[in-house]
């Protein structure tokens, strides 16, 4: 009877050959696990990568919005300046004044032409002056083109500066030197938020200054040549400190425009008697008139009398169509000799009587 035999080694291969099988298998999904998705870091990192573009876009958006809103409102401010300029502007374009004649009393004589300044600022920020940039056709009541303009200037407690516009149509009986208040009648806010506004004057010498006052010796029922109109719009954002000074960064732009005096000073007695004697007699004026109009008959031989021999300015011109005061005027010249050259001197309004010419 033969003993099988045994082989030792028999069970380690079974086990073996159990194992590795289940060895490939427990391994195998692990790699293919790993290699179907992303890692932590991965992720992290695309997540960062986002977040910058992101963060640069938005600060580029946030960039270029301010700006177009700066844009906006500097175009804002532009449009804000060039109006106030221009009406400024008119009402000095058309400015008038009318001599002062020796005789008269100065507090008596309301045309003025004054600047003067009470706040920081480049020039005059309190104007009054009288201009023929008046409209009658807007008022039911008889009115002249000429008025009397008044600019002035407020702070706030911030130290912007409000603008208010003052019209009058008719002329004081006397001289008047004060300003407006901005809730008189006739008064208006012109513009607000502004930080700066001026006027300086130019005088036919091209000479620079601050202040006129035509009431006073110096300047005495003078105009300047021209006016230099300066404002500047306060920037919204800008942080204000208490003595009103910005900046250099947020310093406003400032704007200016220079307007030209087209009148001159008016000499009424000069231009109603351009030949008469500085006191106003009247004498040698009538004796003058009286050789010429010998002379003219003389040379015409027709025989006719001369139709204004003799005749005062009263007996040949009517007043009533006139102003107050440019009445009262030349009513107080109505004694002197007529001329027919006067007539195209006067002021509109003015007529002819019947039998005069």
């Amino acid at each position: 009877m033969s003993v099988p035999r045994i082989d030792p080694f028999a069970p380690l291969l079974e086990v073996r050959l159990e194992v590795r099988p289940e060895a490939r298998l427990a391994v195998r999904p692990a790699v293919r696990r790993r290699s179907s998705g992303f890692s932590l870091i991965e992720v992290l990192g695309v997540v960062a990568l986002i977040s910058v573009v992101l963060f640069v876009a938005l600060n580029f958006y946030t960039d270029l919005a301010r700006a177009t809103s700066r844009a906006s409102e500097h175009t804002h401010d532009i449009r804000r300046a060039v109006a106030i300029l221009d009406r400024v502007a008119q009402d000095f374009e058309s400015a008038m004044l009318i001599v002062k004649p020796p005789e008269v009393d100065p507090i008596s004589h309301p045309w003025l032409f004054i600047g003067e300044s009470q706040l920081d600022g480049p020039g005059s920020d309190h104007v009054k002056f009288i201009t023929r940039n008046h409209d009658p056709t807007r008022s039911d009541n008889p009115e002249s083109d000429i008025s009397v303009v008044a600019y002035t200037v407020e702070a706030d407690e911030s130290g912007l500066l409000s603008l208010y516009r003052w019209s009058a149509p008719r002329l004081p009986e006397e001289l008047d030197r004060s300003y407006p208040f901005a809730d008189d009648e006739g008064s208006f806010l012109m513009a607000d938020g502004l930080e700066t506004f001026g006027i300086r004057f130019i005088d036919t010498e091209l000479e620079t200054s601050d202040t006129w006052d035509s009431t006073t010796l110096e300047q005495s029922s003078t105009l300047p040549a021209a006016v230099e109109i300066h404002v500047a719009i306060a920037d919204r954002e800008a942080d204000r400190t208490a003595d009103r000074k910005l900046d250099d960064e947020t310093e406003p732009l400032a704007y200016q425009r220079r307007a030209v005096i087209r009148l001159r000073p008016l000499d009424l007695e000069q231009l109603l008697d351009p030949d008469g004697d500085p006191g106003g007699t009247g004498e040698d004026d009538e004796e003058d008139d009286d050789d010429e109009n010998d002379e003219d008959d003389g040379e015409e031989g027709s025989g006719k009398s001369n139709q204004n021999a003799g005749k005062t300015i009263g007996d040949c011109i009517d007043f009533s169509g006139l102003d107050g005061l440019s009445r009262s005027f030349l009513e107080s010249q109505s004694g002197r000799p007529y001329d027919s050259t006067i007539l195209s001197q006067l002021p509109a309004g003015a007529a002819l009587k019947p039998g005069c010419r």
